[in-house]
């Protein structure tokens, strides 16, 4: 109880913004490498976000089944045309048929190993899908009407949209942070805490950065700033992410209130001829 400990352990997060190494040339770890580490550490599950694509979803269905209170989310980072990126996690089976569809049309266009989608094809899309915004610094994006894309992304998923708070403990975190923050507040778009990522355990971190040299054609003496500055891709456990945060616990649990809405599975699908 909370009499006997002056502490209470922090509370558990959901992990929102994990990329396997179907996200080809960038995650580092299988899924269900994601899956058991997520299990290992007491998450209460994992959203699987492969970037343009639903690829490692039957491996990590597979690897969460039989856990009764393990939690799988299958999304996707999509590619938009401005060269930004939205993250999307279906709530039920018509979002992830919606899903489906955009990665499709996406991919259908471009050579093989690209994506591309117009803000206005998610927006039409939107229904079923919960977005989370600005991951990738997107959300500062120097456009014309800032406002545009906030509107635009509200009125297509009311009540739905998130901005993305990551933290890799870089040297812009706080500059770039309290600019998604101010922006957030004044489109009235709630914030959720996150890591993006790109492996299941810190030692990992020498493979991706091979991947992401043969990604970019260029070797790890000159890869400079391609490179992640650091190893805080990892998957995290509970305690590690609560103290990340500890400033912004209400981040924190808006992870578990947006996994709470997603409730598709994919042993919802029935194969029918």
């Amino acid at each position: 109880s909370s009499m006997s400990s002056p502490m209470n352990p922090p509370g558990p997060y959901f992990p929102l913004w994990c990329k396997s190494n179907y996200s080809f040339l960038e995650g580092a770890s299988h899924p269900e490498e994601l899956v058991e580490a997520a299990v290992a550490l007491g998450l209460p599950g994992l959203a699987l976000t492969d970037r343009d694509g639903l690829y490692g979803a039957v491996r990590a269905h597979v690897a969460a089944r039989g856990r009764a209170d393990f939690h799988l989310i299958l999304g996707s980072e999509l590619t938009l045309e401005d060269g930004s990126t939205l993250v999307l996690l279906p709530e039920d089976r018509a979002g992830y048929a919606r899903l489906c569809r955009l990665i499709s049309k996406g991919r259908l266009r471009c050579e093989k190993g690209r994506s591309e989608l117009a803000w206005l094809e998610v927006c039409e899309q939107a229904e079923g899908l919960v977005a989370l915004w600005g991951g990738d610094g997107s959300l500062l994006a120097a456009e014309p009407d800032p406002l545009f894309a906030a509107r635009r992304l509200r009125d297509a998923f009311p009540g739905r949209l998130y901005a993305l708070l990551p933290r890799h403990l870089r040297t812009e975190d706080a500059r770039v942070e309290a600019r998604v923050r101010d922006r957030a507040r004044r489109y009235g778009i709630p914030t959720a805490a996150a890591v993006e990522v790109l492996y299941h355990v810190r030692e990992r971190r020498a493979l991706q950065d091979v991947l992401t040299c043969i990604r970019h054609g260029v070797s790890l003496g000159t890869a400079g700033r391609r490179l992640r500055p650091n190893d805080e891709h990892a998957l995290k456990g509970p305690e590690e992410f609560a103290a990340l945060f500890a400033d912004d616990p209400a981040s924190v649990a808006r992870t578990l209130e947006i996994a709470a809405r997603c409730a598709f599975s994919l042993s919802e699908i029935r194969y029918r001829y």
